[in-house]
């Protein structure tokens, strides 16, 4: 049998996944076709903010679910209390 998703975990996924190809894009297209009237240090800082977005975007999805269901499973390895 398998265990019950937690609520609220599809959207959240979705959201992760459309994120993460949004943010690869970003970078290419920054890469090959804005980057080339910009110096390297430039660059870097682009995909630097770009890194840090996706990131920032990503804890501000999963943060609420993690204090949620955080409490369930600290101290009891992988397995969810229910």
């Amino acid at each position: 049998m398998s265990k019950p998703v937690p609520e609220g975990m599809g959207w959240r996924i979705a959201v992760t996944i459309l994120a993460f190809f949004g943010a690869l894009i970003g970078v290419v297209v920054w890469l090959f076709f804005y980057a080339q009237d910009f110096s390297v240090y430039q660059n870097i800082a682009v995909v630097a903010v770009i890194i840090l977005g996706f990131v920032g975007a990503m804890g501000a999805t999963w943060a609420a679910w993690g204090m949620k269901y955080g409490a369930k499973w600290s101290g009891k390895g992988d397995t969810c209390a229910e």
